[in-house]
């Protein structure tokens, strides 16, 4: 069961599944422009952070401070995506030998010539260490989120959704001295992670990330696609993908059937996958599960042996399903389509869309775009390594801000509520 820790201070057409619909790319939008100024039985608001978790308040700018040197400098020009070490400071505290790399793909990845998105691994030299309690921290660099607000918005959506709980806040970067500028720190979805969201962690946790082959080669993972061996184990033990395949096969000898949704219940958490896709709706995530087959990780729960979704990477929310060529109404991942193609599912999923309105219609979350607005507006307008214009920033931000103001209306126009 997951656990609430931390919040925040349109019919379908049902048809026959095809799944033939094209595929975007995480960081590859279609010419998009920057806008002008113009049945869930406890959703409620979970405990105050625990004191392990001040790292992301949302209060202040953290400082982060990397010194690399001139070895570990040239090792991630030669082969970014392996970690190096590095001495770093979090707001003056200093931890030497760090396992530093950098992050991204075919949009977001980023040269240290250029803002590149980082992950610290805090134990992988110095076993058994944390900072905090967390084991590695990623850093996103917002080169494709002008607003610098997307992820700590969208992810108190989905915490107060009950879906699984992702914490973000804001630093500022330096490395060797130089400035890199603000970026978002966010949980590393990890054993730690596991720990804090579920009662036993001692599941199996997958990575539906696409597998980039380089340039413009690469390929979208999905269920019942042949694909399962691809699916990378991040946590658990290795059972040759074998839960994975039982998904894929579940769909396969399911789809069309009259009892689809009672037989995927028995290899999947419905109610807690439609909280995560009903949240991915709310939320503008183009480049998730549902419309884009991107960004989302499995987790086998032990106590039900079922599978629990998590979203990830929300730098491409905020956004229409129209402005990638989307359509809710027939979504790309191969489950969800089926599963909104299916009666008894799309039934339980408009009851779960609806209870969803209903609570986030409560939060403030105007309130807190404007507190995180006032707190980063200048750094982010500062920020030396930005690729967006101080124009760009003001727009997306003011875009930001009617979103979570409109968005209920739109999602419930979607489902014929």
């Amino acid at each position: 069961m997951i656990r609430v820790l931390l919040p925040f201070a349109g019919l379908f057409t049902a048809c026959t599944p095809t799944w033939e619909i094209g595929g975007g790319l995480e960081d590859d939008p279609p010419g998009e422009e920057p806008p002008a100024d113009d049945g869930i039985e406890e959703w409620s608001i979970g405990d105050q952070p625990e004191p392990e978790e001040r790292f992301f308040d949302q209060d202040r700018i953290h400082e982060i401070d990397i010194e690399l040197g001139d070895d570990s400098e040239a090792s991630l020009w030669d082969a970014p995506y392996e970690y190096v070490t590095a001495d770093v400071r979090i707001d003056g505290v200093l931890l030497e030998d760090v396992g530093i790399r950098l992050r991204g793909k075919i949009g977001s990845f980023r040269t240290l010539d250029g803002k590149p998105k980082l992950k610290l691994d805090f134990n992988r030299y110095v076993d058994g260490r944390r900072f905090e309690e967390m084991e590695a921290l990623s850093l996103n660099n917002s080169v494709v989120d002008c607003s610098y607000l997307k992820e700590p918005i969208a992810y108190a959506v989905f915490n107060a959704l009950g879906a699984p709980q992702m914490r973000a806040t804001f630093t500022q970067v330096t490395i060797d001295g130089r400035d890199y500028g603000l970026y978002v720190a966010v949980d590393t979805q990890d054993d730690r992670f596991l720990k804090r969201n579920w009662d036993d962690p001692s599941g199996n946790l997958y990575d539906g990330k696409y597998i980039w082959y380089g340039d413009r080669d690469y390929v979208l993972l999905d269920f019942g696609e042949g694909n399962d061996a691809l699916y990378q184990l991040e946590e658990g033990d290795d059972v040759g993908n074998a839960d994975i395949a039982g998904i894929s096969d579940a769909l396969i000898a399911s789809v069309g059937e009259p009892d689809f949704y009672s037989r995927m219940g028995e290899v999947i958490d419905w109610e807690q996958v439609h909280r995560v896709w009903a949240g991915e709706q709310w939320v503008g995530q183009n480049d998730g599960y549902c419309l884009n087959k991107n960004n989302y990780r499995i987790y086998f729960d032990p106590e039900d042996g079922k599978a629990d979704w998590i979203q990830w990477d929300l730098d491409y929310s905020f956004l229409r399903d129209s402005d990638w060529g989307r359509n809710w109404r027939q979504p790309t991942g191969r489950l969800a389509y089926a599963c909104f193609a299916d009666d008894a599912c799309r039934a339980a999923h408009v009851e779960v869309v609806e209870e969803m309105l209903a609570l986030v219609d409560t939060l403030p979350l105007r309130e807190l775009h404007d507190d995180l607005d006032e707190l980063t507006r200048d750094a982010a307008e500062d920020d030396p390594r930005r690729e967006c214009g101080r124009g760009d920033i003001r727009s997306w931000r003011s875009y930001t801000r009617d979103w979570v103001e409109e968005r209920s209306d739109t999602v419930a126009w979607d489902w014929g509520l």
